[in-house]
Parts: C-alpha cells; structure tokens; sequence
C-alpha cells in the first residue's frame, strides 16, 4: 500500500460554489477560478497544470518546497530503492553544487520525496534539473548520444508545492518520514508506528516511597 503522492492545497474558506438557483450568475464561476489561482499560486509540475511546461514554476526562497519525483519505468532492476547509493550520491552533489537545503527525502521505489530550500529561484531550478538528470542517467546507464529507448525516465515535470513554516512543515516532514518508514520496513510497520504515536500516554504511576518503622 502507498501513501498518496500529493498533499493538495486547500483553501481556508470551506464556502461551496454557489448554484445559479441560490447565488448571482457567474459567482460560482468566479469562486472555481480563485480557487485554482491559488492551486497554481503554490504548486507546479505533475497533474497540475499540465501540457504547460513553459509557466513559470512558482518558487519561495523564505519557505520550504516539497518536491516529488515520479516515474513509472521505475520497477525492477529499475526501481529507484535498487539504486539509492546513487540516488543519495547525486543529492549529495547537487546540495554542494547549488547550496540548496535537504530538511527530509524519502525514496520510495517509484518516486522521491523532497523537503527542500533554496535561497535563489536559480539555485532551486539548477538543483531539480541537475539532481533529475542524474538520477535518470545512473538509473538508467543513459549518456549523451546514447539514450535508452522507451521514452523518458520521468513520467511528468517534477511536482513541487510551496509549503507554510508550522503546522505545515512538520505535516509534510512527517508524512515524507512515514514514507520512508513504509519503503524500507513495510506497510505494517508504519501501521503500528502510527498507532503507537496515536495513543494517549498515561500519566507515571506514582512511586511509593518506602517509610521506616519507629523501633518500639
């Protein structure tokens, strides 16, 4: 079993889009596009706007980024857990080439996880082009003028969302751990790791203290 790979941004306002019968016309329309603008206003890549490469990437240098790299030809003697040495090696480069930040990373056989931060919009779009490419490359055995056939290794651009410090940070934080936790020692190991944190903690029974008797 696997996690969901996207958290998507919900907006604060839980008001439903009117009907024509219960709102002026168009009101509903206007509410779906705010909606989407603030989709768009914080994610990219993936089932997000896609067939529109060339939008520009939304990009914070004050907040983390949750990044997701997916690929349905990772299977086999593919899969991305066959190859995490070179997985950690190319993050390993890529933080030291462009100065980006690594809070969280999780490899999950078909698709990795990212909690990340760049100080520049360069330095983040430099980092995902050149940790992608390796990744790819090593996986693969792919050079230039020598590519493998069957298409792409990725199967869509990289999905990223700007993530809020906070409450949302530690969620995205924790959810990546937990799919690690499931990649590496399996669904009922992360079950009962979540069950576990899900139980009330009782309070310490109180100690007695051993008194000693009076003589006489």
């Amino acid at each position: 079993m696997q996690l969901s790979l996207f958290t998507r941004h919900r907006p604060a306002s839980r008001t439903r889009a009117p009907s024509a019968s219960n709102g002026p016309k168009g009101e509903g329309d206007k509410l779906v596009r705010q909606i989407e603008f603030d989709v768009f206003a914080i994610e990219h890549g993936g089932s997000v706007r896609r067939g529109q490469r060339k939008v520009e990437r939304p990009v914070s240098t004050r907040r983390p980024m949750h990044v997701v790299l997916s690929s349905r030809r990772a299977t086999g003697s593919w899969s991305l857990r066959r190859h995490q040495r070179a997985v950690r090696e190319a993050l390993s480069a890529c933080v030291k080439r462009t100065g980006v930040k690594i809070y969280e990373s999780a490899n999950v056989g078909s698709h990795l996880h990212l909690l990340v931060r760049a100080r520049r919009r360069e330095a983040f779009q430099a980092f995902l082009r050149a940790f992608a490419g390796m990744v790819a490359q090593r996986v693969t055995g792919a050079r230039r003028g020598r590519p493998v056939g069957g298409g792409p290794f990725w199967s869509a651009l990289a999905w990223s969302r700007i993530v809020s410090w906070g409450r949302d940070y530690w969620g995205v934080r924790h959810y990546i751990f937990r799919n690690q936790i499931e990649a590496t020692d399996g669904v009922v190991v992360r079950r009962a790791m979540e069950a576990a944190v899900a139980l009330p903690l009782s309070p310490p029974a109180a100690r007695e203290i051993p008194t000693r008797k009076r003589d006489g």
